[in-house]
């Protein structure tokens, strides 16, 4: 997050307004934290500008140790049933740990919704996740708010129960 906030004041340096500064959300059950999160959202306030949530998912599948803990779409792994346990469905105690992490950084995007100007999901469906096949093609992911027929999930409920 230094790098961004350096680069937005060498920019502001040289006369260019920086609006906002999006935070690429390919989120996991498994990682970032909650408070790494909430950090790099103050460092971006702290800096002066707003942020945009962007790409929202969350994967609920485990990766190889060895694997990158972000988006590098060129990362490539064999097939192994231990990294896509889902296929037949999500089961409820992922379910509910889905729910409960939407929930929890929809109640931190709301806690700086003075400086979160929007968030965007990185899909719709299940069935249309990239995340399906990333970083083991083929794999059964479960990372969005509506099932791979269109149904809300509970992470659909979670965070629309608290909106007005």
């Amino acid at each position: 997050m230094a790098g961004a906030v350096k680069l937005v004041k060498q920019l502001g340096d040289a006369g260019i307004k920086v609006d906002a500064v999006g935070m690429q959300a390919h989120y996991s059950l498994y990682y970032p934290s909650l408070s790494d999160i909430e950090q790099s959202m103050k460092t971006l306030r702290n800096a002066g500008v707003r942020i945009a949530i962007t790409e929202l998912d969350i994967s609920v599948l485990p990766l190889p140790d060895d694997a990158f803990s972000g988006a590098d779409i060129t990362q490539s792994f064999a097939a192994h049933p231990v990294y896509d346990p889902y296929v037949e469905g999500l089961p409820a105690t992922q379910q509910h740990q889905l729910a409960e992490l939407y929930q929890q950084l929809f109640a931190l995007f709301l806690k700086y919704a003075d400086s979160v100007d929007r968030v965007t999901f990185w899909g719709t469906t299940d069935a249309d996740s990239w995340r399906n096949n990333w970083p083991i093609r083929g794999r059964t992911d479960h990372p969005l708010l509506f099932d791979r027929n269109g149904r809300p999930k509970a992470a659909y409920e979670a965070i629309t129960r608290h909106i007005d």
